[in-house]
């Protein structure tokens, strides 16, 4: 499985980013470990690379100004025991040296314990000089400034091919874009959900549109936000024949799109049945489940 999944990396890089034919299936870890391994950890970033997919991970900035790599809005669900005081505090609310020895692995299991929220300085330690390692950094509302300074370490390091901008807002990605124009971009695509977790049509055409009339500029790479229920005449959400339209739309573009589904994705079918409608990659919560999948399609192919 690990021969497969490196190969796979490998043509990501003597492809260039260029071509979506170019590209076979491939896959991409939610946070990391997905529901699998503690979120955000170098030793999972390590254990994804040792595998040969590419893990996505997630940056804020800490009261003193230090990029690190933590998901939520506040430290209750992942910083293991957290005392009453702290209860609510964000990210932000400390400077490095409180946050440092936090435990965010026991969360998995006693057997990791001793894993602590990373600085981003450390992830992007670890890619250098090996140009497989792959990354996808998901921001959380970092300013221009920020994005300055990351484009700086990015240069540093030379890993700008590896290192994925990653955003929910396309205004974020023409920033980087702006700032960092030999760099990659992703976009994820799906924020825009009704009530009943239906696609908001609307919303999610007018952001395509708006990309479609500056030619995708500085996007890279496209990830599509999806629901999966098969008690449905059509499982998915946004329909079939927008995502089967979409594929082909990114393929022509050269522009590799993978799936996110936030329903089922404990389903192996829902994999199978993207593949037909040719989505080639997944971002998931649920490794041991994508990987399988993944490695039969390619054997099949």
């Amino acid at each position: 499985m690990k021969k497969i999944f490196t190969s796979l990396l490998l043509l990501f890089l003597m492809a260039g980013f260029a071509a979506a034919e170019d590209f076979d299936f491939y896959v991409n870890f939610h946070r990391g470990g997905g529901n699998e391994k503690p979120e955000n950890t170098l030793e999972t970033f390590l254990w994804c690379w040792n595998l040969g997919v590419i893990p996505e991970g997630d940056v804020q900035y800490t009261k003193d100004g230090v990029p690190v790599m933590f998901h939520d809005s506040n430290i209750n669900r992942m910083v293991w025991q957290v005392p009453e005081e702290l209860k609510g505090k964000k990210i932000a609310d400390f400077t490095w040296d409180e946050i440092r020895k936090f435990d965010v692995g026991s969360h998995r299991g006693p057997e990791y314990a001793n894993q602590h929220i990373p600085t981003m300085e450390s992830i992007f330690c670890a890619m250098a000089n090996f140009p497989e390692r792959l990354f996808y950094l998901d921001e959380k509302g970092l300013t221009e400034e920020n994005l300055k300074q990351i484009a700086g370490r990015v240069h540093h390091y030379g890993i700008e091919k590896q290192m994925f901008f990653t955003s929910g807002s396309y205004d974020h990605i023409l920033k980087w874009n702006e700032i960092c124009p030999d760099g990659v971009g992703m976009l994820w695509l799906g924020y825009v959900w009704t009530k009943d977790k239906t696609a908001n049509m609307d919303g999610l055409n007018a952001v395509l549109n708006r990309m479609r009339e500056t030619n995708f500029k500085g996007v890279n790479h496209l990830v599509l936000h999806i629901q999966a229920d098969f008690t449905k005449d059509d499982p998915f959400e946004p329909k079939s024949d927008f995502i089967r339209d979409l594929a082909k739309e990114m393929k022509d573009r050269g522009i590799p799109m993978e799936c996110i589904t936030w329903s089922n994705g404990q389903n192996p079918k829902v994999y199978t049945e993207l593949m037909k409608l040719g989505v080639i990659g997944f971002a998931t919560d649920f490794p041991s489940v994508v990987m399988p999948v993944v490695e039969e399609a390619r054997k099949n192919k």
